[in-house]
């Protein structure tokens, strides 16, 4: 449904045997019956985050916290919530974004192994 490939800006990074995927895009372009199954909010103001990790050719179950930064240095802190289906895990967070801005994200993951946490830190510009 809303696998990471899927939407233009998906990037990855690998640490140990995992590979993870993530994005940030506008909840607009998620189609009206899926946001509507997946309880997703469509909103110009909307951004979404999706996370999926990979061991393998496997998804992985993982934790997933974080929070948003904006260049003020507000905090916004994201709640994930975890999506599956049958070749897929991936977890998803809503961000309201008022105007403009730079954000920066920041995500633990801790995985339901000996792996250590890993931490992704990316930015997105939002017109």
């Amino acid at each position: 449904m809303l696998a990471c490939g899927q939407v233009s800006g998906d990037q990855s990074v690998r640490t140990g045997p995992y590979e993870i995927h993530y994005t940030a895009f506008s909840s607009m372009l998620v189609p009206a019956d899926t946001a509507s199954m997946l309880g997703i909010t469509r909103a110009e103001n909307r951004i979404l985050i999706n996370i999926s990790v990979r061991e393998g050719d496997k998804p992985a179950a993982v934790d997933v916290q974080g929070h948003a930064l904006t260049v003020l240095n507000q905090t916004q802190q994201l709640k994930f919530s975890q999506v599956t289906e049958q070749t897929a895990i991936y977890y998803l967070a809503e961000l309201i974004n008022h105007e403009r801005d730079w954000l920066r994200f920041s995500i633990n993951i801790n995985f339901h192994s000996d792996h250590p946490p890993y931490v992704l830190e990316f930015s997105r510009q939002y017109y």
